[in-house]
């Protein structure tokens, strides 16, 4: 798990670890909300018993009932101000109790009606009395699934108690029975049978779930009503989908009453009103958020860190010339470019250093090889020669050739050793100031036999030094004088001049064939020899690239030039 987690993107790895904080920001959101809910469920549920606490309080001060003389029950005042609350409270599915004292001091409870809708005359059906599964035959008489507003129900026969006040009539049975009797229920609390009436009952309750936290709310305050009248009784807050809210409310004015009442805690209610489309909204907002965070990181780290990727590529395949990368940003992905381009251009430079000085050991190797072949095939004759037992005086010829030939390879030897040992060497250690002059008219006089056919002119200032290795720069002025005579002709000219100016400090000319102007600068490498004119000349190739390698150690260097006569060689500052 852990190795394909590591083979995910930058990008998808950010953007997941950004889902993880952000759900559980969006978790502690809706936590809050959900709390807020509640308190708003709460709030509301408080609201609405305090709503009927207070209308039973304002009723009773609006009618004009005395807290000192209040009626008892089943009197004709108890029943007119039974009337008088219920159709002041016209919420016939909620429930409420009011207990008091009347006027001979008894403790007086009245419970809130529950009406059925009469349809054929101003009157409505209290059934409050009777059992809960009572009433939940009545709904599917009544009430059927169809909803309360179809024309759909039975014909009732009402026997009990009618109470009529300001207009409005209530029954209050003690029995209702529907058609020949196929349905008969009978109240729990008895009530005194004063006549009987005919109604066609309409269902109070438009739902369901109404009727369910009805049953709750009334059975929550017949027990609350027992633990205050001194039973211990367990009271259970909760029915179905609610909690019971309850609000206990001393009447204003009636001193010795109160008035209880209930409400359901509807935290679904609250819950769609806080979270109306809500989920829908968060869960789009925060993939779009997941989805732009994703391209943001993908454009601004993953992409330039995979355009870094490719261009390291291309420095690890040695395609120098196309590495092109981005240089201008700012920031670290900016640096990591500019020391992979500092890297590229180190690496181009030692690569391009290393491939000429493989194909200059190449062409060493060839070259040697070359050389050395020669001789070696030569010394090989002469010795099967010498084998076969041939007269003394061809002995002593081909005895001669092989030692010939023998110091033919010893100089091509030490000439490749002193190269080599120059090409290691990175600075000077028997440096000291030179008096140039002087090595230069010493190195003209050792010379000397070698212009001897040769018309050798000088012009040698005085005063010229230098620091330097003595050795080497004899070896070095010797090299150019022994190269200019060796390819100039009989009777040839040389000209040798010493300066104090360092951007001529040494000029050597010879009359000659002049060199194609395209190896002038090959003069100096390993092995080159020019033209076969030049090559008829003798030599290994290597005196010129020895030269050029002992200036290199005293900051000079030496470059060719046609002349109208023939060839130029020019010792100069290096710079």
């Amino acid at each position: 798990m852990k190795k394909r987690f590591r083979k995910i993107g930058i990008a998808a790895r950010l953007t997941a670890v950004v889902a993880v904080i952000l759900a559980v920001f969006v978790g502690l959101w809706t936590f809050k909300l959900i709390e807020n809910a509640q308190v708003v469920a709460a709030y509301r549920a408080g609201m609405e018993v305090n709503d009927i606490c207070w209308r039973v309080e304002h009723t009773l001060v609006e009618k004009g009932y005395d807290p000192d003389d209040m009626p008892s029950a089943n009197t004709p005042e108890y029943d007119k101000m039974r009337c008088d609350l219920a159709y002041s409270i016209w919420d016939s599915e909620k429930a409420y109790v009011v207990q008091y004292y009347d006027g001979q001091e008894n403790w007086v409870t009245m419970r809130s009606p529950l009406l059925l809708y009469g349809k054929n005359a101003d009157a409505d059906i209290d059934i409050s009395n009777f059992a809960e599964q009572d009433i939940r035959e009545m709904r599917e008489v009544y009430g059927p699934k169809k909803g309360f507003s179809d024309d759909v129900g039975y014909i009732a026969m009402i026997y009990g108690k009618k109470i009529e006040n300001n207009g409005h009539t209530i029954y209050i049975p003690n029995r209702i029975c529907v058609g020949a009797y196929d349905y008969e229920w009978t109240a729990q609390t008895p009530v005194e049978e004063v006549g009987q009436w005919e109604e066609m009952p309409q269902w109070c309750f438009d739902k369901d779930s109404n009727m369910e936290v009805y049953f709750a709310e009334k059975k929550y305050l017949e027990t609350k009503l027992r633990c205050i009248n001194g039973e211990n009784v367990k009271v259970d807050h909760t029915g179905g989908y609610f909690t019971i809210f309850l609000s206990l409310s001393s009447t204003i004015g009636y001193g010795h009453g109160m008035v209880m009442a209930t409400a359901p805690i509807d935290k679904e209610a609250a819950y769609e009103d806080l979270f109306w489309g809500m989920p829908l909204i968060t869960i789009a907002l925060y993939l779009i958020f997941l989805f732009i965070f994703y391209k943001i990181v993908r454009r601004m780290v993953a992409d330039p860190l995979v355009d870094t990727a490719r261009e390291a590529n291309l420095v690890a395949n040695l395609a120098f010339d196309e590495f092109q990368p981005d240089l201008k940003r700012g920031d670290e992905i900016g640096e990591l470019n500019r020391a992979l381009s500092e890297m590229a251009a180190t690496l181009h430079t030692r690569w391009d250093s290393e491939r000429d000085l493989e194909d200059k050991r190449q062409q060493f190797v060839s070259a040697a090889s070359h050389d050395l072949k020669t001789p070696l095939a030569l010394i090989g004759g002469y010795a099967e020669a010498i084998a076969q037992d041939i007269s003394p005086e061809e002995n002593a010829r081909y005895l001669a050739a092989i030692e010939q030939e023998t110091d033919r390879m010893n100089g091509l030897v030490r000439e490749m050793l002193d190269y080599t040992r120059l090409d290691r060497t990175d600075e000077l250690k028997n440096r000291k100031t030179l008096n140039l002059t002087a090595l230069v008219r010493d190195v003209l006089t050792e010379y000397a036999p070698l212009f001897e056919k040769r018309r050798l002119t000088t012009d040698i200032a005085d005063g010229v030094r230098i620091r330097g290795d003595e050795t080497l720069l004899r070896r070095a002025v010797g090299c150019l004088l022994e190269n200019a005579a060796k390819y100039s002709s009989e009777n040839g000219r040389v000209s040798v001049r010493l300066t104090n100016s360092r951007n001529h400090l040494l000029t050597v000319e010879n009359d000659c064939e002049p060199i194609p102007e395209t190896e002038l600068p090959r003069l100096f490498e390993m092995f080159y020899r020019g033209d076969k004119a030049r090559d008829r000349a003798g030599g290994h190739g290597l005196g010129l690239a020895i030269l050029q390698k002992i200036l290199a150690l005293h900051g000079l260097t030496c470059k060719a030039e046609n002349i109208k006569s023939g060839v130029r060689f020019i010792v100069c500052n290096k710079d």
